[in-house]
């Protein structure tokens, strides 16, 4: 069965890209347009990896990965920040406390390659 993943960004055309690129890949997914729509989604049936967007609005990607981290449905799922800043450390430095860092954050524009590398190895694929 294939492995789904939920794709977590405001813009469609990301939304679109990575669609397309993980199913190419092989792999199943699931969009949704903003934080509160993801953390909905995620928690009602968890998928077996995030990617999320940094900047959104109704609720940052900060605050949703901060929800994720610490929902019993989803705390445990693998998620790849994606963002187009280039100091992730601002985002993810003393303000997440004990909360496990993301597995991977990449920065826009993707690497198409080294992107799908860094999924298979999170998957095990």
């Amino acid at each position: 069965m294939a492995r789904r993943i939920l794709i977590i960004d405001d813009e469609k055309d990301m939304r679109v890209y990575l669609g397309t690129l993980f199913r190419a890949a092989g792999y199943q997914t699931e969009v949704a347009e903003n934080g509160d729509e993801g953390l909905r989604m995620a928690r009602a049936d968890p998928p077996d990896l995030i990617t999320l967007d940094i900047l959104m609005p109704r609720k940052s990607g900060v605050r949703a990965y901060r929800e994720l981290r610490t929902a019993p449905e989803t705390r445990q799922v693998p998620i790849i920040i994606l963002t187009g800043l280039t100091r992730q450390e601002d985002f993810f430095g003393e303000e997440l406390g004990d909360l496990p860092r993301p597995e991977v954050i990449v920065e826009k524009p993707i690497d198409r390659d080294g992107f799908l590398e860094k999924v298979g190895r999170i998957l095990g694929a």
